[in-house]
């Protein structure tokens, strides 16, 4: 079961609405839903929502997406969490806007803050979900691209995908592999 849901991004008004941050507006949108934020640890917000009367934690990592796996390793200890019961949520260039993949484990894909929390915990054994954000435009640079902002059409597209991830949250959090074969598809329009 996963009980600590992170979601990253880069912290502060100048990045709120790029595309790196959708995993902060998935934990946003969560919370807004179901639960509260609760405190602020230093390099993160901790927040816990209610999951089918499971509490589950949500951390925000206010570290930088580059650095998120700093803001790991003391909640896990606090709450005697394992890797594999941790849900990271984050953007990704390479899957088209309007989808989302869940995986159980693996390399970060080039993700530099995947990567950031591989390094911190020590394993590739750590849930995720991935949300599109894609297709990167000919020619464009990913860097520049993923500090961008969605434009208003793509902010709709986004939303829905949040909203009907979110609707899926029970069975991601109760039952990982049964969501990935529901969620590791195109989202239809």
């Amino acid at each position: 079961m996963i009980r600590l849901i992170v979601g990253l991004g880069n912290p502060g008004i100048r990045f709120a609405n790029t595309r790196h941050n959708a995993g902060f507006m998935f934990v946003d949108s969560a919370v807004s839903r179901w639960g509260e934020w609760i405190e602020e640890t230093g390099k993160s917000i901790l927040g816990k929502i209610s999951v089918d009367n499971n509490e589950v934690l949500i951390l925000k990592p206010f570290t930088y997406m580059n650095r998120s796996g700093e803001a790991i390793p003391p909640i896990v200890k606090r709450f005697s969490i394992s890797p594999g019961e941790i849900l990271v949520v984050y953007d990704d260039l390479w899957i088209p806007l309007g989808s989302v993949r869940i995986r159980i484990k693996g390399s970060s894909g080039g993700h530099n803050g995947m990567q950031s929390i591989i390094d911190a915990l020590g394993t590739e054994d750590i849930p995720r979900l991935r949300i599109g954000i894609g297709p990167l435009p000919d020619g464009a640079s990913s860097v520049d691209f993923v500090l961008s902002e969605f434009s208003e059409e793509e902010r709709e597209v986004l939303e829905k995908t949040i909203e009907s991830t979110l609707e899926g949250l029970p069975l991601i959090v109760l039952d990982i592999e049964k969501a990935m074969s529901r969620y590791n598809k195109r989202i239809k329009e």
